[in-house]
């Protein structure tokens, strides 16, 4: 049996994939925040609707001052967002948010959940998020958070008012209040847990008005060494994709919140609330008595605790966990008991983490690989170290692996095994496993064998296309409440402390040493044989045109720890053609490539339309048709998401005239290839050429998204471009931030405001004769029909005579706007400013963004005859 007699199961949730480290949960600091949890029933969770809306000032104070358990609920991830360090965007954003917001809470200590809502861009209405999200869904969403956290207190970030803005943010202080009480009702959100009364509800202090409550979270911690409102801006800081690093600023800082249902002024978040252990089990048949024992434990161990002989409090914590696992154990569903029951768990939990720290035990769970192909085997080895040295203690290691679909998690002796777990040797040579200079108090070596229809590792909520706004929740229920995939396979060390046995789990781990950050570590993944990438996610051909061949690589790479060979192909529409040197490949090692050059031939009278080109490797009788993309950086876990390998040709009816384009990349910039894919002559502007080359040799030069605010050089060289466009150039300026007003880079004051939220917002062209609409494709309203997400961002506004609006667009029930697409005479050339949302539409294959883009560009030509 893998745990005999009292048993526990510790999972490090806070640590887990952490690629922060925080000194926070480490020695005499870490032991005295635990033996604080004990003693307390102190338990808050935050309801915001964005990775960033949280008060992370206020989690940190509660989470590491007031030692309650505290959490984030956010009901999306952000996916909608923009991003300042990459090109993701969409899923592959949210998943980067998602992981922001674990290393964050990783070190102001709460615990993170979300909803299925995707986010879908800049709302400006309550009504929008409703139509947008399921209301029933994400209210039971958050139903099923509180019932299984169980608050005691929830904070709103938002009041559902117009005060709050974003309508997101409307929509999040909306819910809240219907959420929390419907948890408590027992014929709401069925399926979701047991009921659960949350005690008290704020709503957080917006603008002016004095607040009933203030929060020093500036306070500063002696244990700690710092205020939770460093510690806090430090965990704000791990939004890097937002640009949310922060100062750590000392001093009085302040959280304000209203008690919702009362008027009175109070001076602690817990006001009126009995937070002691023994609170939860009274008038609970079953539960007064342990939940009393534990709480005189809990205070004894804290009171009697000494830094330098942490070991004098170890009976109190051995006692504690057998009376709260033994509470634990009850199973009945009369009033109280299974809230009761579940807080007992939670204790047993708290006090085999307070044990484990005591013990100063550490436990590595680590493989050899990273990444492991379906079907194939790799090692583990788990130790044990305490400076005890003690080898008595552990009483044994085995590894937990996932069970078959539908059948509940089970350990590696089991007859009904899926993962084979088998015993082995230790290593002969050193690996990133196991290194022959670690001497641990305890250790033993495994082999994994992954079964061939193993699942993939990637994010729960990406497994399944979302519907809408909305992702699907299919697959294990365990996934609901997570934030991110569980980490799997994972090791179990059994404990024997006084004759009480407790298990403590861990992820296995792969850990590598960085030449420059020094150790890493990543969680073990599941991925396919092999995966398959196109060099080209859309080609965009022009109908009628003379042109009716492309080329399209696509590269087979090796994620087996052996040899595979086989060969590639692609499956095209009817009557196209495709032809290579060789589809053939033979890869030895893993991680090796090979790209096949694929001739593509289609009838010269294809229609306009979408085609999709499907690439597939054939290995033996089976198919492998997966790319897979990678979401790696350093502040972050790396995680890995699939989709199909298909092409999207989109054949348009698009011209352009010949003009040679420089690009500035900025932010996040797909653009540039979506450009050469029109088939322009297009080169990337370096710093030195920005700096010190020649630009005449452009006939435009196009700036990327928030270049200025991402490219310094940019900003310093802003005059160079403009002379540029003085001598003739056409100087072409995608969206901006406020802050290219502010610092008055464009050639004639303006300001910047509002955008237009509403993809479907109509659209006036105010200067129908302009070439820009005319020359050489003719644009009218059809061309702006199946926008995505916005039509535009930080229009122009107040403009000045020298500018003409070309586009008018605005939101529903909002003045016109006239400075989404702006021009002006500037010497003998042209400047150009566009706030339409080309980054988006470009890859989203929107035809009308093609060929209005096209005639940007084309303005720039020397000859523009007809």
């Amino acid at each position: 049996m893998l745990l005999t007699a009292i048993a526990a199961v510790v999972i490090a949730a806070g640590s887990t994939g952490a690629q922060v480290r925080p000194v926070y949960d480490r020695g005499t600091m870490g032991l005295i925040q635990k033996l604080k949890g004990l003693n307390t029933s102190a338990s808050v969770l935050m309801v915001g609707a964005h990775p960033d809306d949280e008060d992370t000032a206020l989690l940190a104070y509660l989470a590491r001052g007031e030692s309650a358990r505290t959490a984030y609920l956010s009901l999306t991830r952000g996916d909608g967002g923009q991003n300042i360090i990459g090109s993701e965007l969409g899923e592959a954003l949210g998943v980067i948010r998602t992981e922001e917001l674990l290393q964050a809470r990783t070190l102001d200590g709460a615990e993170q959940y979300f909803t299925r809502a995707y986010d879908y861009g800049f709302s400006k209405t309550l009504a929008e998020a409703k139509e947008k999200w399921d209301e029933k869904v994400i209210l039971c969403d958050a139903v099923r958070v509180i019932r299984d956290f169980r608050p005691l207190v929830v904070v709103s970030q938002f009041s559902g008012t117009t005060a709050d803005g974003h309508g997101h943010h409307q929509f999040a202080g909306y819910i809240t209040p219907l959420a929390v009480q419907a948890a408590a009702d027992p014929r709401q959100c069925l399926e979701t847990g047991e009921t659960w009364e949350v005690k008290k509800f704020y709503v957080r202090q917006r603008g002016q008005g004095e607040p009933r409550l203030r929060v020093n979270t500036g306070r500063y911690d002696p244990i700690l060494g710092r205020s939770y409102f460093e510690i806090a801006m430090e965990a704000r800081s791990q939004h890097k994709s937002q640009e949310q690093g922060v100062l750590e600023l000392r001093g009085d800082q302040f959280s304000s919140m209203n008690l919702q249902g009362s008027e009175a002024r109070e001076s602690s978040i817990f006001e009126g609330l009995d937070l002691s252990v023994r609170a939860v089990g009274k008038g609970v048949k079953d539960f007064e008595q342990p939940l009393s024992e534990i709480h005189e434990l809990a205070e004894r161990a804290s009171r009697e605790y000494d830094p330098r002989s942490p070991q004098l409090i170890l009976p109190h914590l051995v006692k504690g966990y057998r009376v709260a696992h033994k509470a634990g154990l009850y199973t009945r569903t009369e009033a109280g008991y299974m809230p009761a029951a579940e807080f007992a768990r939670l204790k047993s939990s708290q006090f085999v983490e307070a044990i484990v720290a005591v013990l100063g035990l550490q436990i590595d769970a680590l493989s050899d690989v990273e990444t492991i192909a379906q079907g194939e085997s790799f090692n583990v080895t788990v130790k044990a170290y305490s400076p005890s040295k003690d080898a008595s203690l552990v009483k044994g290691i085995n590894l937990a692996v996932p069970a078959k679909p539908g059948m509940p998690p089970i350990a590696n002796l089991s007859e009904m095994q899926w993962w084979l777990v088998t015993k082995r040797p230790p290593p002969t040579t050193n690996s990133p496993a196991f290194i022959s200079r670690e001497v641990p108090l305890a250790a033993e070596h495994f082999s994994v064998t992954v079964p061939r229809d193993a699942d993939l590792t990637r994010p729960y909520w990406l497994v399944e296309p979302r519907v809408g706004d909305m992702f699907l929740r299919k697959g294990h229920w365990q996934n609901f409440d997570l934030a991110i995939q569980q980490p799997l396979p994972s090791a179990w060390v059994t404990l024997e402390i006084d004759g009480v046995m407790l298990s403590v789990n861990r992820p296995v781990q792969f850990r590598f040493a960085d030449d420059v950050r020094g150790e890493i570590r990543r969680n073990v993944a599941v991925v396919p044989l092999v995966t398959l990438d196109i060099d080209q996610e859309m080609m965009v051909i022009s109908a009628g045109g003379e042109e009716t061949g492309k080329q399209l690589s696509v590269t087979v790479t090796n994620n087996s720890s052996g040899a595979v060979s086989g060969k590639t192909a692609l499956d095209l529409p009817a009557g196209w053609t495709a032809s290579a040197d060789s589809a053939d490949f033979n890869l030895t090692r893993k991680g090796e490539r090979k790209t096949v050059k694929f001739d593509i031939k289609l009838p010269s009278n294809t229609k306009p339309g979408n085609y999709p080109l499907r690439a597939s490797a054939r290995i033996d009788e089976s198919a492998y048709s997966r790319s897979m993309r990678t979401i790696s950086y350093p502040h972050i876990q790396t995680h890995r998401i699939y989709n199909d390998a298909v092409a999207k040709a989109n054949v348009f009816d698009l011209k352009k005239a010949p003009v040679k384009v420089g690009y500035i990349v900025g932010s996040g910039d797909r653009v540039p290839e979506a450009i050469r894919q029109m088939g322009f002559d297009l080169e990337i502007i370096s710093q030195g050429d920005l700096a010190r080359g020649d630009l005449s040799r452009f006939d435009a030069i196009v700036v990327g998204i928030r270049a200025y605010q991402v490219r310094p050089d940019l900003v310093v060289n802003n005059n160079r471009l403009l002379d540029y466009a003085r001598e003739g150039g056409t100087m072409i300026v995608q969206y901006q931030l406020p802050g290219y007003a502010q610092q008055k880079l464009m050639p004639f004051p303006t300001q910047m405001g509002p955008r237009v939220a509403d993809e479907n917002a109509p659209i006036t062209i105010l200067v129908p004769e302009h070439p820009i609409f005319n020359y050489p494709n003719k644009i009218t309203a059809v061309d702006f029909r199946g926008w995505v997400q916005e039509r535009n961002l930080y229009n122009f506004t107040n403009l000045g005579p020298e500018y003409t609006g070309l586009l008018e667009a605005h939101d529903p029930g909002e003045a016109e706007n006239k400075g989404g697409l702006v021009i002006a005479p500037l010497g003998k050339g042209t400047y150009i400013y566009s706030s339409y949302s080309f980054f988006r539409q470009l890859p989203a294959g929107v035809e009308g963004a093609y060929r209005l883009f096209a005639n940007i560009l084309s303005s720039a030509a020397k000859d523009q005859s007809r």
